[in-house]
Order: structure tokens, then C-alpha cells, then sequence
């Protein structure tokens, strides 16, 4: 995807895969990795910053994608109790709107989730399912997208079972925001 010129990656990106998204080779995208000192192998994961000062050193522009951003900062909130100041636009609205709601959004979770408090599920996993909940209360997001981005964060940084588990809560809260 892009946003005027600029590309839209996820917050943690392997070196292959920058290569991939910013239409360059492998070999440049390491090339400028071994300059800078950091690793280079092709599945090795790249952190935003980086991934964003390496695609500008070779001429392309991207930008993090705003869920993973938000997700990327409550958990900061969470495992530290603090947010950075630097976070605005789309992603500084999701982690507001998911600190101001945050019990109402537990309270959604938890009424589908069998067995698993949202307090007993795993960091990520619950702040991917708010993040998911507060976006299926804006009807302006089809009810699909917001599943599939929820899927695609649990997938990337969790695990295939909370992508599952993600799906499952999200599918059921979305026939009952949505449709009731």
C-alpha cells in the first residue's frame, strides 16, 4: 500500500522484505545494513526506524502503518506505563481511543472469550483484540478489514494460534456490534 508516494510498511519488517516492499535488491538493502553496522541476513527482523532510515538512504519513503504503531505503543503503556509524545495521526487516535475505553473494550473481550480473562491473555493478544474492538465501533472500517488487520498483527507478532484466537473473538463481537 501507499499514502501519496510514500509506502506503508509494518513496524517490524525482515531485510528481505524491505527489499521487496521498496522495489530494490536484497544485495543494496544489505549493502547499506553492513555499512551501518546492524545484520543483514535476509529473514532478519527490522525495527521501523530503521527499516524507514534505510529505505530513505535508497531513495524511498516510507512510513510505519498506524495499527502497528498503536500496537507497538500500547504495549509500551502497558508493560511500562507510559506512551511516547510523539505518536499522533491515525495511530495516536487508536491508542487514545483504546486508553479512554480500555475497560468497556475488556468488557466486550471478555464477554466472548471463554475461559480467558483479558487480565490472563498475552500482552500483544489483548492489545491487538482492542485495538480490533475499537475499530469495529467506527462503521466507516468494514467489519472485514478490521478482522483481517487484527489478524495479520497477531500473525506477525505473536503466534498462529492468537491470529486464530484473534479472528474467533473479533468475528463474534463484530455480528454483535455490527449487525445487533
Amino acid at each position: 500500500m501507499s499514502s501519496g508516494g510514500t509506502l506503508i510498511i509494518p513496524a517490524r519488517v525482515t531485510t528481505r522484505d524491505l527489499a521487496t516492499r521498496i522495489g530494490r535488491s536484497l544485495e543494496e538493502v544489505q549493502s547499506v545494513l553492513k555499512a551501518r553496522g546492524e545484520p543483514q541476513a535476509p529473514e532478519d527482523l527490522l525495527g521501523a526506524e530503521l527499516a524507514i532510515d534505510v529505505a530513505a538512504t535508497l531513495g524511498a519513503s516510507v512510513t510505519v502503518e498506524s495499527r502497528d504503531l498503536a500496537l507497538e505503543r500500547l504495549y509500551e503503556y502497558e508493560t511500562k506505563g507510559e506512551i511516547a509524545s510523539d505518536i499522533g495521526g491515525r495511530a495516536g487516535a487508536i491508542v487514545e481511543g483504546v486508553i479512554s475505553d480500555l475497560d468497556d473494550l475488556d468488557q466486550l473481550i471478555e464477554s466472548v472469550s471463554e475461559h480467558w480473562t483479558v487480565s490472563r491473555m498475552p500482552v500483544i493478544d489483548r492489545n491487538v483484540l482492542r485495538i480490533g474492538v475499537y475499530e469495529l465501533g467506527d462503521d466507516s472500517i468494514p467489519a472485514a478489514v478490521v478482522i483481517s488487520e487484527a489478524v495479520r498483527l497477531a500473525r506477525t507478532y505473536s503466534t498462529e494460534k492468537s491470529s486464530s484466537f484473534v479472528n474467533g473473538i473479533l468475528a463474534t463481537l463484530a455480528k454483535t456490534l455490527r449487525d445487533g
